[in-house]
């Protein structure tokens, strides 16, 4: 089997919205993540049937260093579970998701994780701070591109 360095690596875009409690939306992210070296792994899993490897939560946490392919969890970390997942290209799947107006109210969220059933860590992204309060809510759509 030949493994060429140019093979295009799957990648990942996190979109955030985040909301007041009118409805009104207070701003709006995009950024990339870091797809970590177990995601991989679970890849492997999720291809063999591996009911537990399915990705079926985010979690939001509060360490703002860098991702690094080694990362295997959010720190102090809050979880929801995806809402529902589509497929906007055929080579893209979405997780869509809300940290809702109860979640992680206090925390300085730095963080997000893409997490399995099962709780382990997928895909990872920092970002500046947000001060999580009741009277917001964020909404997410995390991509990734195969």
């Amino acid at each position: 089997m030949i493994i060429r360095d140019d093979m295009k690596r799957p990648t990942g875009i996190l979109r955030l919205r985040v909301y007041d409690r009118t409805g009104a939306e207070l701003w709006s992210d995009v950024g990339k993540n870091l797809i970590v070296a177990q995601g991989y792994e679970i890849a492997c899993e999720m291809l063999a049937g591996v009911e537990a490897a399915h990705i079926a939560k985010i979690a939001v946490g509060t360490n703002g260093i860098a991702p690094q392919e080694s990362d295997t969890l959010i720190t102090n970390s809050a979880v929801v579970e995806v809402q529902s997942v589509e497929y906007p290209e055929p080579t893209t799947v979405r997780f869509n998701f809300t940290i809702g107006y109860e979640d992680a109210v206090g925390m300085q969220i730095r963080e997000f994780g893409l997490m399995t059933a099962d709780g382990r860590l997928f895909s990872r992204k920092v970002r500046a701070p947000i001060e999580k309060t009741k009277y917001m809510t964020i909404v997410g759509a995390w991509d990734i591109n195969m």
